[in-house]
């Protein structure tokens, strides 16, 4: 299961695991173990894929697993949701473990949930994987409540942790860090799985109700009235952006060539036939960070799909390689809408500070010919980043006012630990250790902005940045736009408007956080991916100039 030909990295030289020390080793006594999933969801998405992809391994190879899925939906009901409420309902389940999977800005929103859980079930083991215990591993494994953490690709983890539980395989859950019962933390190196192809498709039915996905939110900004579904054709993105948590990842891998993975075009197609056809899926939504990180998949994907599926989708792409004759590609296959990151709209700031090289130019340009190709624009942009000024913020406005997106999206800068930028925030003595409610999301219910670092008065005053991001938000208001020529709300003349409501402010309480310790890190700035790098140019020479 562990073989070196799935996994790149796997521990070879390690301490001698303490059995007799371990809290869980052989406590589920059980013919069948009763795993939860959960992940928390501010803003009313109800589909998580490295739950999806983490299910489909355990029916697969560990029919003995029964998996059960219970996420924190806090825009459904916030009652019901709340830290003391959920812990009544996974108390209910009578599950053998529990596994979280948590993005670094839910880690505060989540840690009171933790805390009931253990209140009620002390001897219920907490697991918590994704970007926080991956980037964060000795914050998340400090935190009381916490038994594992996966510090890597989850999939042969979370098998070794069920065998753990079970006791049928001595020795640690490889590719998880342990907490002892006399405190210490028992560390293996993280997965990194290489083939795609040894893991099966992401399971969906994890996500089904007892009405299909009727009632299953699985899209912020698809079209209402049809079921759109999000996927994945890989894993991993090539450029190494200063804020991204996919940079630290990628400076860990052991070996490069194997970051940026795919599945086979002809078996993602069937895959997705049997979506379409068993979910009646009328959208896909392409999650990968980069669609175009492989040109051969990218060439026989498109043919393939626009043969045999024949459904809009959307794709996450990058300004430089969104020249016309790509755009004509992707619109004649059945891209609907493109998502690209801008992130600032100032040149000097947006490649010194954010690794990003593009001009502004080829944004406008790169806008302008998905507009051409009749497929919609929807971009990213961050706000309150590390030595950013009043007027670089107003750069940004001004160049999403210049391409009028279809839909325009900005994200308050959330410092992600191991990050350059983090780093950089780190040395600059911006972070603010005490505060927890991070605000992440760019329509606060309150119409209040604030700052998610201590304020640089003579760069950047906490009342201009509200000031700006108030008329970020009018902007947005106005211009967002984004529809669905099939849906059911505009055969009734009316605009299908995709709409985010953030709670993540009302889920944290104001008491001071004990300080942060956090070894001290070189603040570095790795370059951001060139125009005329080889991987850019030969996806530029592919689609045409």
């Amino acid at each position: 299961m562990n073989s070196k030909a799935d996994v790149i990295a796997v521990s070879s030289e390690k301490l001698v695991y303490p059995q007799d020390k371990s809290r869980y080793f052989g406590s589920v006594k059980k013919d069948k173990l009763r795993l939860v999933f959960s992940f928390y969801s501010p803003d009313g998405n109800e589909i998580a894929m490295p739950i999806a992809s983490l299910s489909a391994y355990l029916k697969r190879d560990f029919p003995w697993v029964e998996v059960l899925l219970e996420p924190v939906l806090i825009l459904r009901d916030a009652e019901r949701y709340s830290p003391e409420n959920y812990a009544k309902t996974i108390k209910a389940m009578n599950a053998d473990v529990i596994a979280f999977s948590v993005m670094s800005p839910h880690w505060y929103p989540m840690e009171p949930y933790f805390e009931e859980i253990k209140k009620l079930m002390p001897d219920l083991p907490i697991v918590i994987g994704g970007y926080q215990a991956m980037l964060s591993q000795e914050q998340t494994i400090e935190n009381p409540n916490v038994d594992y953490i996966c510090v890597g690709d989850g999939e042969y983890a979370i098998g070794n942790v069920v065998e753990h539980l079970r006791g049928s395989k001595d020795g640690p859950a490889d590719g998880l860090w342990e907490k002892l019962v006399d405190g210490d933390v028992y560390k293996t190196e993280p997965h990194q799985i290489g083939d795609l192809q040894a893991l099966p498709f992401p399971d969906y039915d994890v996500f089904s109700k007892e009405d299909g996905f009727k009632d299953v939110n699985s899209s912020i900004f698809g079209p209402k009235g049809k079921l759109v579904l999000p996927v994945m054709t890989g894993r991993g993105c090539p450029y190494r952006c200063t804020y991204c948590c996919n940079t630290p990842i990628l400076e860990g891998w052991r070996s490069k060539k194997e970051f940026l993975r795919k599945y086979d075009a002809e078996d993602m197609v069937t895959e997705l036939e049997r979506l379409r056809d068993e979910y009646g899926v009328g959208y896909f939504e392409f999650w990968d960070e980069l669609f175009l990180s492989n040109l051969k998949f990218v060439r026989a994907f498109f043919e393939i799909y626009k043969e045999r599926i024949g459904l809009p989708f959307s794709i996450n792409s990058r300004v430089e390689v969104m020249n016309e004759e790509f755009c004509k590609t992707a619109a004649d296959a059945g891209c609907h809408t493109i998502w690209f990151g801008i992130e600032s709209g100032d040149e000097e700031y947006r490649a010194k500070m954010l690794g990003r090289k593009m001009k502004n130019q080829q944004v406008i340009d790169a806008a302008d010919n998905c507009k051409k190709a009749g497929i919609n624009r929807l971009t990213f942009n961050i706000v309150g980043a590390p030595l950013e000024t009043a007027d670089n913020m107003r750069e940004t406005l001004k160049l999403n006012q210049r391409i009028a997106p279809e839909h325009f999206f900005f994200f308050p800068y959330i410092p992600l630990r191991g990050t350059p930028l983090y780093n950089i925030a780190k040395e600059e003595g911006l972070l603010s250790e005490n505060k927890k409610n991070l605000h992440y999301l760019s329509a606060a219910n309150d119409k209040q902005f604030t700052l998610n670092m201590k304020e640089r008065p003579e760069l950047l005053t906490a009342h201009e940045y509200n000031e700006i991001c108030m008329e970020m938000l009018a902007f947005q208001e106005a211009n967002n736009r984004l529809s669905y020529s099939d849906s059911e709300s505009e055969e009734n003349g009316e605009t299908a408007a995709a709409t985010v409501e953030d709670k993540s402010f009302t889920l944290t309480e104001a008491e001071p956080a004990a300080a942060e310790n956090v070894p001290e890190q070189a603040a570095q700035m790795p370059p951001g991916a060139k125009e005329d790098t080889g991987f850019v140019k030969n996806i530029i020479n592919f689609f045409g100039r």
